[in-house]
């Protein structure tokens, strides 16, 4: 966790945040990206979104129960401090969306939201995974790929007219903070390693995958299909013979 180039991305967020609190500039750089990314598909933004949401992360870590328990129980430890983070800081501000200040100029896909504008909560979420997986996977590369993939997470969020570029910014930040925590918590506190508290997060993963494949609505229906699609692998990889839960002390670099 103390390589400096891991701190590259949460430093530039930080740094974004003085300039996009200008509103001007805020709203200026949010119609840029988001009139841009109108000429993408609508159900490609839909489906990047809603990798933030919190049911479809919660799917998208059941695979790494089987090797990397460590990371999946610090990923979920994490979003105790993400959750108070997030709703702490939009409650307090209450900042409004992009929607209710710009109307028509913005292209939405998805709800119409306005209000409980900062941070970007399914930026903190895709963040709070790309933190516990880039500090912890072992795989060369693995690092860029999931910050990669979280930060266009984030500006799908622009892209669906849900957040300004300054909510992804904070977004970031709360993601990364909370994955640091949720890191730290699990390799210093044995009981969380429990074998026991092991299997009822593999049971609630399982469950969650049931859910987002049965009947899920995330407030995006063009995802729906791909919704169903990451439920059903992360369910089928769950059910391929020779699982097991690995001990803690063996999957930990």
């Amino acid at each position: 966790m103390t390589v400096p180039r891991f701190w590259l991305l949460p430093a530039a967020a930080l740094l974004l945040l003085w300039p996009l609190a200008d509103p001007a500039v805020n709203q200026a750089t949010f119609l840029a990206i988001n009139g841009l990314a109108a000429r993408l598909p609508a159900a490609l933004w839909s489906d990047l979104t809603v990798l933030g949401d919190t049911l479809v992360a919660l799917c998208l870590i059941l695979p790494f129960l089987r090797r990397r328990p460590d990371l999946v129980l610090a990923a979920l430890v994490a979003a105790l401090p993400a959750t108070l983070l997030t709703h702490g800081i939009k409650d307090g501000l209450g900042l409004a969306r992009p929607f209710a200040v710009l109307g028509e100029q913005v292209q939405v896909i998805g709800p119409f939201l306005k209000a409980g504008s900062f941070p970007s909560g399914h930026t903190t979420t895709a963040f709070v995974l790309a933190t516990v997986l880039a500090l912890g996977l072992r795989a060369r590369g693995a690092a860029p790929a999931v910050l990669l993939l979280a930060l266009t997470v984030g500006l799908s969020r622009i892209a669906v007219g849900a957040h300004w570029p300054m909510d992804v910014a904070g977004g970031i930040l709360c993601g990364w903070l909370s994955g640091l925590i949720g890191l730290w918590l699990v390799r210093r506190h044995a009981g969380l390693q429990h074998p026991a508290v092991r299997e009822g997060v593999r049971l609630l993963l399982v469950g969650c995958a049931l859910l987002l494949l049965i009947g899920y609505d995330s407030g995006y229906p063009l995802a729906r299909p791909f919704e169903q699609a990451v439920a059903l692998l992360v369910l089928v990889f769950h059910l391929l013979p020779g699982w097991r839960l690995q001990p803690i002390d063996e999957a930990q670099p």
